[in-house]
């Protein structure tokens, strides 16, 4: 019985396999009552005729093209939502019903779908009048004699204009796919490369400088590449200067992990009644004119793009100046010239102690608001990469040097604080880098002005404090 058993799980585990597979290599298998019985992969052109006029859309490769009545790519959801109606209709057949009936509707039908296959047979589905029961339309396919009853569903979802198919979106790719991010503007080209390290990836700068990038900027160049779309579409002119696309404002290209490039250029800014991002009504907006790889015509796009796209170095640099995780630090010291100096370090119990007076507690918040305050420590400005005079940034005697010691560091990390630059900042170097910075000195005023500041509760230190603890 047990052998039984086991023979009758290996056997149907093999036939999911093959029914997996079986799906994987022939597409989706057609459901009962379908009257094609065919797969969206299958159909290879598709013709739609209603009431005001007639839309034709082409496979080419993986894309949707629409060519009458205008030329243009289709939205890839909205091709799929029309080849899905087409092979999943399911209608019921009226047998013995004379097709030629006026009353059918079928003489001028409201709708006319046609599609080919890859095979190159056409197959047409013609809908007349409504049955006046239900949602159901006369019907009828060619090749069949019968009268058939279709779902009024079918036609909603089939008869769409080529402005509610057509793609409006300047850009087709996978953000996961993009591994190489280029803007170029005039005067300056900026490239950017994800780089996997470990189970990561990780943005650097690679022109005009090599350094690591801030990957919150990049992702946001990235996003408003990828989700540009157009307002309004136009014809492309005889002369590009004419939409400022002979000396584009931006130029943005992607590169994915496979090569591919897929380029965006961004022209001329205009103000011009479009329509609104939901679709209901008009409103004047700055737009740009947009040309896009895959598009026949130029895009008017919100300039918002143009605004997200006008970025420097600095904007895409990483400002990061330490990175570090506050649990991993076991002992922090502080030297000021105008706050109290000190030197704490953390106890088995996870609590902060001064060296001096040695046996008192330190006040866990006011240690955590400096790791957190330095955590944050971002440049404003990255002054020079390899100073030959550390004096004029004050950075010899400096105003306040903190030091961390941190859990699977060989050595402590040192943070130096010379005199004020441009208002609200301070020069600053750390023992990781030669670069000196510009930072908020928002961190150099927050340092506790005095040791009873920094301590908790008298009731941790009995007594007076001796006048060496006071500031």
């Amino acid at each position: 019985m047990k052998r039984y058993r086991f023979t009758l799980a290996a056997l149907l585990v093999f036939l999911a396999l093959l029914a997996w597979v079986f799906t994987q290599e022939r597409g989706r298998v057609p459901e009962e009552g379908e009257i094609f019985r065919l797969g969206p992969e299958q159909i290879s052109k598709l013709e739609i005729t209603g009431d005001d006029d007639k839309i034709v859309l082409e496979r080419r490769g993986e894309r949707w093209h629409l060519t009458a009545p205008i030329t243009g790519l289709v939205d890839p959801d909205k091709a799929q939502a029309l080849l899905d109606a087409l092979v999943r209709l399911k209608p019921n057949k009226r047998e013995g019903a004379d097709v030629t009936r006026a009353d059918y509707g079928l003489q001028e039908p409201a709708l006319t779908v046609t599609f080919h296959t890859n095979t190159g047979q056409a197959t047409t589905v013609k809908l007349g009048a409504k049955t006046g029961v239900g949602s159901e339309h006369f019907a009828t396919i060619t090749g069949r004699p019968e009268l058939y009853l279709v779902s009024s569903s079918f036609q909603s979802a089939m008869d769409k204009s080529a402005d509610e198919i057509r793609d409006k979106q300047a850009v087709r790719v996978d953000q996961a796919d993009v591994r190489r991010v280029k803007i170029e503007r005039p005067g300056q080209t900026i490239v950017a490369e994800r780089v996997t390290v470990g189970d990561e990836d990780v943005w650097y700068l690679r022109q005009p400088l090599d350094t690591p990038a801030d990957r919150f900027a990049v992702q946001g160049i990235l996003d408003a590449v990828t989700r540009a779309k157009a307002a309004e579409f136009a014809e492309k002119p005889a002369d590009p200067s004419t939409v400022g696309l002979d000396k584009p404002q931006a130029v943005a290209t992607l590169t994915t992990k496979d090569g591919q490039e897929i380029t965006l250029r961004v022209g001329k800014e205009i103000e011009k009644e479009v329509a609104t991002e939901s679709g209901e009504g008009t409103e004047t907006r700055r737009v740009v004119y947009v040309e896009a790889d895959e598009h026949p015509q130029l895009l008017l796009v919100y300039a918002d793009l143009a605004d997200d796209l006008n970025k420097d170095v600095m904007d895409l640099r990483d400002k990061t100046i330490l990175s570090f995780a506050n649990n991993d630090v076991t002992a922090v010291k502080v030297q000021s010239k105008s706050a109290a100096n000190f030197e704490a370090h953390k106890n088995k119990d996870g609590q902060w102690m001064l060296q001096a007076p040695a046996g008192v507690e330190a006040d866990r918040g006011e240690i955590d608001s400096i790791l957190w305050s330095l955590d944050d420590l971002s440049a404003t400005a990255f002054e020079e990469e390899e100073p030959q005079d550390l004096q004029k940034y004050g950075l010899t005697v400096p105003e306040a040097v903190i030091t961390l010691t941190i859990r699977g560091q060989s050595q402590p990390v040192k943070v130096t604080f010379g005199k004020p630059a441009d208002p609200g900042a301070r020069y600053c170097r750390t023992s990781q880098s030669t670069q000196v910075y510009q930072v908020g000195d928002i961190i150099v005023k927050g340092l506790p002005a005095s040791l009873e500041e920094l301590t908790e509760s008298s009731d941790d230190y009995p007594g007076e404090y001796p006048p060496e603890v006071r500031r």
